[in-house]
């Protein structure tokens, strides 16, 4: 077993009370533990060929095909074995939280349900879920984002994309020599604007995109833009500018919730 996989493991343990291994293995080189407290079972499996850590929960000696699958995280070694120990340790702790929440329900088609609070943090359309991806196209967000987490004890999407996000950004694209990685991080933007909530597409156009200045960088970043998402920015760019005092809270809340609301409109429109 990899040592980032035993350290999610222990934490998990550590996490719940009650709960030894009851096996763990490797199979078709994934790695797989069972961990049990005698009434209820928890399988954490980390598949290297998806990069993704994912939590299953099963009653005691439940078959292998019983178990429901509660959670996904992506998580790619860096070969850096103490940052990877760490984020394997926030890993357990966030499969932790869902494991002792209420176990969804599968009876009810899933588009017709409402989501539980830690269901829309692990939904792939949420600003945490986003988030939590985006030292997969800029690695060097990965170790900022394992110390938000450690310093708040949960992950601020937006918070960690005013401090970390956009100031990679801006040296992003004042690399010319990394330009394919700049083309990497703008395709994901797009993807992530189309599949994502509201939060997620506020977070994307007001936040990042917003903090692009300099007529060049803006007309090169557009051009690396889908239509969707260049029109939701040339909506944006009105806000770029606006002052909004830190006591004036409600007024951001009201330009932000207006912006959401044109957002929405746009897309009944389409």
């Amino acid at each position: 077993m990899s040592e980032f996989f035993n350290a999610a493991i222990s934490k998990f343990i550590e996490n719940n009370r009650g709960f030894a291994v009851a096996s763990a293995e490797t199979r078709n080189d994934q790695e797989v533990a069972v961990l049990t407290n005698g009434n209820t079972n928890a399988k954490i499996v980390y598949s290297p060929d998806i990069k993704r850590f994912l939590l299953f929960k099963g009653d005691a000696n439940c078959a292998d095909n019983d178990y429901t699958e509660l959670q996904s995280y992506l998580f790619e070694p860096t070969g850096d074995a103490a940052a990877d120990v760490r984020e394997a340790n926030s890993v357990a702790n966030e499969f932790s939280e869902t494991f002792s929440g209420p176990t969804p329900m599968n009876i009810i088609p899933e588009a017709s349900r409402k989501l539980s609070k830690k269901e829309r943090e692990s939904d792939e359309s949420s600003a945490v879920y986003f988030v939590n991806r985006i030292p997969s196209v800029l690695p060097e967000c990965r170790e900022p984002l394992l110390m938000h987490k450690e310093y708040f004890d949960m992950l601020l999407p937006n918070k960690f994309c005013e401090e970390v996000v956009v100031s990679a950004v801006t040296r992003l694209l004042s690399d010319k020599s990394r330009k394919p990685q700049a083309e990497q991080f703008f395709a994901f933007l797009n993807k992530m604007y189309d599949s994502g909530d509201m939060d997620v597409k506020s977070i994307i156009t007001m936040t990042i995109l917003n903090s692009i200045t300099g007529e060049e960088r803006m007309e090169y970043v557009d051009s690396l833009l889908s239509d969707n998402l260049k029109k939701a920015w040339k909506s944006a760019r009105k806000f770029i500018g606006k002052e909004v005092k830190p006591e004036k809270e409600s007024k951001y809340k009201q330009m932000s919730d207006r912006y959401r609301s044109q957002l929405m409109q746009n897309m009944q429109n389409k």
